[in-house]
This record gives structure tokens, C-alpha cells and sequence, in this order.
């Protein structure tokens, strides 16, 4: 992942992203078309072995929401890539069924109070 070959001057979140795309592989046609531009050559795909391998490392892993989790499956999914840690702001009215499923993981849940993003 370190070694992806990023042209000069890709800027840091495009890296982020090409990243995650690279892990997840499930590029349609047209988005493999400006994926490739931020590489000199193309990367080698990621085996099932090598994935595993990676997913296995990922421990004490924390995310946070600017607005807050208003679904269990994201937290679901979290479980799967090794987040242990949660901090959002709350208020969603599905705040409690949220809070079971981090329960049920074992994740820690911290709220903030401080909500960033507003429709």
C-alpha cells in the first residue's frame, strides 16, 4: 500500500481514496479510467490472500462522524475492519439500536455533542 506508484503532485486525500479503492477492487469500467490517472503504472491487483492478510492487522482502529450514525450497519460494517472505537455526536432517533450494536462488538462509543454537519 505504501508502494502504490502515485504520480507526483496527487494530493493526499486522492491517495486516501485510491487506497481504498485499491483494497476494495470493485472498480466499474469508468471509474478504473480515472483511478489509473493517479498512478505512473498500473498497480498489481490485491490477491484474496494479500486482503486477508491486511484486514487481519487492522486492530484499535477509531472513526467518527461529523453528523452521527443514524444506522446499525454501519456499525456492522465497521466490526468488520477492526474499528473498536466510535465518536459522534449523537441525536439520531436510532441512537439506541446504534448503541446495541456497539455493544454487542465491544466497541466503544463516545459522544461528542458537537455536531458539524447541518442540512
Amino acid at each position: 500500500m505504501q508502494n502504490l506508484p502515485f504520480k507526483v503532485g496527487v494530493k493526499r486525500q486522492d491517495r486516501v481514496n485510491a487506497r481504498v479503492r485499491y483494497i476494495e477492487g470493485d472498480i466499474t469500467a469508468a471509474e478504473r479510467v480515472e483511478w489509473l490517472k493517479n498512478f505512473d503504472s498500473e498497480p498489481a491487483p490485491l490477491t484474496a490472500e494479500e486482503k486477508d492478510a491486511f484486514m487481519k492487522t487492522l486492530t484499535g482502529v477509531s472513526i467518527s462522524s461529523d453528523a452521527f450514525f443514524p444506522f446499525r450497519d454501519s456499525i456492522d460494517h465497521a466490526s468488520k475492519v477492526g474499528v473498536k472505537y466510535i465518536a459522534q455526536p449523537g441525536g439520531s432517533v436510532a441512537d439506541e439500536e446504534v448503541i446495541g450494536a456497539c455493544n454487542e462488538y465491544g466497541m466503544t462509543m463516545a459522544f461528542t455533542d458537537l455536531r458539524l454537519f447541518h442540512h
